[in-house]
């Protein structure tokens, strides 16, 4: 019993000192390098800090094939071994975008957690109104609630009882 108690204590201090050292910078500089080679999305002028349990950026500005998008005043990544969230704050799209995109996003947040393993849970707020919904293997599911001025997003919404929504099959 008490091998069986070192193991499992050895693994878990394993995961800590995994996410506590591991080298965040690096891995978020891939993981842009990524977005530009698949979706030439690229993320520039923010500025990186490395946190304990995940890293933060400040100041990002949103380029896709070279046309500017929007401006992130604020991302969050924080990592906590069994449930995890991404937390975007202030972001602003550009003028000429606004056509297709809502003006600005307050917050927006995708939480992880073992307890769903299959599901990714969405919730934001912005000048649309209210946004929750999830991502899970086969489907992106966001259900607009309280909507405010969503005439950009009008042609990619389907409405139903509850009222306006967004459902993208993976199959």
């Amino acid at each position: 019993m008490q091998m069986v108690k070192k193991i499992i204590g050895g693994f878990f201090l394993l995961l800590i000192f995994l996410v506590v050292f591991a080298p965040k910078e690096q891995i978020y500089y891939l993981l842009e390098k990524k977005l530009y080679q698949e979706d030439k999305i690229v993320i520039s002028d923010e500025k990186f800090h490395d946190n304990l349990l995940g890293f933060s950026i400040e100041n990002a500005n949103i380029y896709f094939e070279d046309i500017y998008i929007a401006k992130i005043e604020s991302l969050n990544l924080k990592m906590f071994f069994l449930y995890n969230q991404l937390t975007i704050n202030s972001v602003t799209t550009d003028k000429g975008m606004q056509k297709i995109l809502p003006k600005s996003i307050d917050n927006l947040s995708a939480t992880y957690s073992i307890l769903q393993p299959d599901k990714v849970i969405i919730k934001g707020v912005g000048s649309f109104g209210e946004l929750q919904g999830y991502i899970d293997i086969n489907k992106v599911f966001i259900r607009i609630v309280n909507p405010k001025n969503i005439s950009s997003l009008r042609q990619f919404l389907k409405k139903d009882k509850e009222g306006f929504y967004y459902e993208k099959s993976f199959r």
